[in-house]
């Protein structure tokens, strides 16, 4: 059965913390918690994909670690043919599950017996997958495909979002870097202008000749000038 109020509050957190700064290690492992408490299962565990291999990122306990782990070095399981496939995969008892042979020996031998494998992806774009377990065989119902999809998306969500915002903090570095290079060659082009009576367009069009004749970057050399390292 779904805890309908569990599931409001993991909407709560996820509305709350997509908007800030996080980190996305926290943020899985507190996910995979909320999938545990969400679905009424015993663990949970995310892997995220690197080209065709799957990495082992989150779990809710040591024996899921363990059992993901053996996913990620053998390179079969339930996780990695959601990721391949786009696909959700159900298993009821693993005991009677022909797939995966190494995986379910690992998964059977700490005790779990049921396990669902949850793509996250965007349209084209695979990004990982979950996985959730139980310790007794189990039928697994559409609501609780449809419920662990949804919070499978939330983890999608938190990737995609912080690749965003590090591609932001990225544009926005190399954006102050072109301001800060600006006002340090209009500096110099001041300080040439001032020293040799020069115009100004002129200052910068040997500032700038220079720079090309040295093959240096131009807000090098005026960073020098500022510095009364040099003088043209």
């Amino acid at each position: 059965m779904i805890d309908s109020t569990a599931l409001r509050r993991a909407f709560g957190d996820y509305a709350r913390t997509i908007l800030g700064d996080y980190s996305v290690g926290e943020v899985l492992y507190r996910l995979t918690d909320q999938c545990v408490e969400v679905l009424g299962i015993d663990g949970a565990g995310v892997s995220l994909g690197e080209g065709e291999a799957l990495q082992f990122v989150a779990a809710t306990d040591e024996d899921v670690v363990r059992v993901e782990e053996t996913q990620v070095s053998v390179g079969e399981g339930p996780c990695y043919e959601a990721y391949t496939t786009g696909r959700a995969v159900f298993v009821v008892d693993l005991r009677h599950e022909d797939r995966w042979p190494s995986y379910r020996a690992g998964a059977t031998g700490v005790g779990l017996a049921a396990v669902a494998g949850l793509p996250m992806a965007v349209a084209d774009e695979r990004v990982g997958a979950v996985n959730l377990y139980r310790k007794a065989p189990h039928e697994w119902t559409d609501e609780e495909a449809e419920t662990g999809q949804l919070l499978a998306d939330m983890a999608t969500g938190y990737i995609l979002n912080a690749r965003k915002l590090d591609e932001h903090r990225t544009l926005a570095e190399q954006l102050q870097h072109a301001l800060d290079s600006r006002v340090i060659v209009e500096r110099a082009n001041g300080m040439l202008a001032q020293r040799h009576d020069l115009p100004v367009a002129e200052a910068f069009e040997r500032l700038r000749t220079y720079a090309r004749a040295q093959r240096r970057r131009i807000h090098e050399v005026a960073a020098e000038i500022v510095a009364g390292e040099l003088d043209l």
